[in-house]
């Protein structure tokens, strides 16, 4: 286990209740939606974070397997802004909140982007709330 997944109680993969929603916001060929994955949850997880908005999530939900945790967060920024955040929880339960603000924040870029066609104007709209 290396530093990164220690620090997020020992999680090695990222996991998303949307990845439907990543599949329809990801195409490295198209200049209008992220090129990787990773990059969308970078998003995501920043949009979520600050509008302090996290996804409602069903139990009949499972989650599928995005990325690597060292992917999304090799120089610990995320870690930096979630354990201010939330000082008092463990990793896991930070690793938890962390994937909770991404599957809100690409929930709310894909309703955004089938409604505007481009990510600027979609991260905009959202920001604008």
């Amino acid at each position: 286990m290396n530093s990164t997944e220690k620090r997020w109680g020992g999680a090695s993969k990222v996991y998303t209740f949307r990845d439907e929603s990543y599949n329809r916001l990801v195409d490295p060929k198209k200049t209008d939606k992220f090129t990787r994955k990773t990059d969308a949850f970078h998003v995501a997880a920043a949009i979520g974070i600050r509008l302090n908005k996290t996804a409602i999530i069903e139990e009949r939900d499972h989650r599928v397997e995005l990325t690597n945790i060292y992917s999304i967060d090799p120089d610990d920024v995320l870690w930096t802004v979630i354990s201010a955040m939330y000082p008092d929880d463990s990793g896991s339960e930070r690793f938890e909140k962390l994937k909770s603000f991404a599957d809100f924040g690409i929930e709310m870029l894909e309703k955004e982007f089938s409604t505007f066609g481009n990510l600027q104007s979609s991260i905009e709209s959202i920001l604008a709330e």
